[in-house]
Order: C-alpha cells, then structure tokens, then sequence
C-alpha cells in the first residue's frame, strides 16, 4: 500500500499531518494535530480530536461527485480510477476555501499554487463543463498533454460546472439539463426576483454567458480575500439537537453560537426561503447555504450570499398541465421535506421587510427572461409565469 504524508494546510496554517492511501484514496492514519481550530468547520471535536473517519468524509466531499452527470466519461477521458485521483493532482484546492494538502516530500507554498491568485488553463473546465460531449470541437484539449491543475477538480454538485478566467476574474459557469437548458436562464429569474427582496450582497448576482456552442449561467466568486464558504450542513451535523427545538431554531441556535446575530439570521433565512416559494425552488438544501468565515481570525463574519437557486420552476416537470405537475418537497427543514407553503409558515412574525408591490413587475421579467431561451416553447413558458402568479398570491395571504 504506497503512503504519501500529508499536512492539511489552511491557507498558511498547518492543520494536521496524516497517512494517506494513494491506491485506496484515503487517510488511514492522523499523525500529529498542530491547529486543531483551523481545520474545516466541524471536522474536529470540541476536544480538538480529529478521526480519521471525519476526514476521510470531509474528503470524499471535496471530490466531484460520482452522481454528476458524464462523470464516467469524464475518468475515461483522463484514464482515472476516482475523481478523488483527481482532487490530489490539485492539491485538493478550491475556490471556496482555502484549505490544500502539502506533501511532506515535496513541500509547496500556498502562494505558489493556490486558484485565487495564480491562474488556470480551461483544459479540465472543457470537460467538467461537459463541453467535449457535443463531439470534435476545436477547442478541446490533448487529453495526453492537458494541464490536471484546477480548482475544477474540487467542485461540486451535480450539473455539469466549471470555474473559468474571464478578463481576470474567477467566473463559475453552470450548464442546464437536457435540450430545455433552463437551468441558467433560472438563474437569471432568480437574481432578478433577489434583487426586489434582498440588498446588494446578500444574494449572489448571476447573468447568462455564452461559451462554444451552449448558453451557461456565470457568476463571480462570493469570497472576499481571505474568506471561506461554510455549508449550513457542516454547522449543524456534528452537533445534537435538543428535543425542544426545531431543526430551523436549531440551526439559528448554532449561528448565534459562532458569534451572529439571531434576528438577522432569521431575517437572512425568510427571504431566501420567501424567494425559493415564489420561484418554486425544489432543491434548497443544507450543502446550499450557510456561513461565511475568516480564515486568518477563524471568525464567522455573516451568512453567505444566496446562491444555487437554479433547480426551480418547474424545470424537472416534463409538463405543466395539470395541478399535480406543479408540486414539490420544500427542503429543508423537516427530514422528508413539507409542503413549500409550510416552509414559508416557519418564519411568520418575520415579514416586515416585505413589500409585496416590489414583486407586482416580476411575472413579466419571468416570461421576459424565460423568452430568451429557444428551447422552451411558449406554451410552457405561459404555464411557469401562471404558477409564479399563484405562488405571489399565495406569499401575499401567508404574509398578511
């Protein structure tokens, strides 16, 4: 069994040495623990203890999950056994973190090798952007000679993604579903609903970008320097749950714990999850939201940004004919999900920001922007702008 030894590196600090399996993939041993308050939020104890089941499971999810669409094709193309062979050609670096593995025999700097200040070629891009599966394209890479080094290797979801340079800046691009392509365009729906709910910096901004054959939804990094994104999953899932509270206080609960605010917590959750009923968001989840923390102070500074809200409007619906086709689970916070009315429910007594005759125009950018799209026909399109009709309805008797 071939070991490589490790440190965990976050940003300039080192977290923990361990063993690590280069044939299996994973850590089998924790050797030594420097700054146990500078690992991933969660991973060690209140003891400062780290196991090796919590990293290896932290570091399963860091790789591309093997439930993304063309993943097969994807390790076929780079004769690779695991997208986890994939993450350590990186250094296991990301553009929402700044966590890395250093290897005792072949030390590097974090300044030499991180994403957000060096730069990337798009050869992994083209593929986990799916963008080699339309056939011979130009500008596809020599899979002999292309460059493994990329923040795309850590990213996560199931749509096909990719991070790409545009004039300078780090852009994620977010590829739809099938011949619809709707997701992206969903995107844009989306920001335009935030923008009438939210103030600026509280919702990520997305906006449509054409790259090769096929219309993506793009959007900056939401990080500032020195910043990480901290999944609500990861603040709540090491920690009990009194039988007193529900999984929404629980979570508020654990935000004040690392130093927020309640109010502007719960303030901070309803108008995303106002939004998500408008939008009829199926896919809100613990791994979608969450915190934003320093780094450098390991202080959590405020909630992320909403992001990831493209997985709406009935874009998994074949067809929207009937009632039936119109519904969904809200998640979270219920295990099996709820009915999306009851989600929204939470968070009575917390509507005073809402003016509802913001939201008067927003059926119209709806069809406006769903309009742009040549795959979606306009009866469909009727149909979406309808069911967005009756959820402000809806919104409007829940928050009177």
């Amino acid at each position: 069994m071939p070991l490589a030894r490790y440190m965990l590196m976050n940003k300039n600090t080192p977290v923990f040495s361990f063993d690590y399996d280069l044939d299996g993939h994973k850590a089998v041993r924790i050797c030594e623990v420097v700054n146990p308050e500078a690992a991933p939020f969660g991973l060690a104890d209140r003891h400062g203890s780290v196991s090796k089941r919590e990293l290896n499971y932290w570091w399963r999810h860091r790789a591309i999950p093997a439930s993304r669409a063309q993943v097969r094709r994807l390790l076929e193309n780079l004769h690779l056994e695991s997208t986890l062979e994939l993450a350590e050609k990186s250094f296991g670096l990301s553009l929402s973190d700044r966590y890395w593995l250093n290897d005792a025999s072949d030390p590097k700097t974090w300044d030499a090798i991180n994403f957000f200040d060096n730069d990337f070629t798009d050869d992994l891009g083209f593929l986990t952007l799916g963008q080699d599966s339309a056939g011979s394209s130009p500008d596809a890479p020599d899979y002999a000679r292309m460059s493994l080094s990329s923040p795309n290797s850590t990213l996560g979801g199931d749509l096909l993604k990719k991070w790409k340079i545009i004039d300078g800046r780090r852009v994620l691009l977010k590829a739809g579903v099938g011949l619809a392509n709707q997701e992206p365009y969903n995107e844009v729906v989306a920001t335009e609903l935030h923008r009438r709910l939210m103030e600026p910096g509280e919702f990520v901004p997305y906006w449509l970008f054409e790259d090769g054959r096929r219309t993506y939804s793009a959007c900056g990094n939401m990080l500032g320097p020195d910043e990480e994104l901290v999944a609500a999953w990861d603040v709540v899932r090491n920690a009990k749950r009194p039988n007193n509270l529900s999984e929404l206080q629980f979570y508020v609960r654990r935000c004040e714990d690392v130093g927020l605010d309640g109010n502007e917590v719960v303030t901070a959750l309803a108008k995303m999850f106002v939004g998500d009923f408008v939008l009829a968001n199926r896919d809100r989840h613990y791994r979608n939201f969450g915190l934003i923390r320093n780094v450098e102070t390991l202080s959590v500074t405020r909630l992320a940004p909403v992001f990831d809200t493209g997985s709406c409007l009935w874009s998994d619906a074949e067809l929207l004919e009937v009632p039936g086709d119109f519904l969904y689970r809200a998640k979270p916070f219920k295990a099996q999900g709820m009915k999306p009315a009851d989600q929204v429910r939470l968070f009575e007594g917390h509507f005073g920001w809402l003016d509802m005759s913001t939201l008067a125009d927003f059926p119209e950018a709806v069809q406006a922007i769903l309009s742009k799209n040549p795959n979606i026909p306009e009866h469909r399109i009727a149909a979406v702008v309808g069911g967005v009709r009756r959820n402000l309805d809806a919104l409007d008797r829940i928050a009177r």
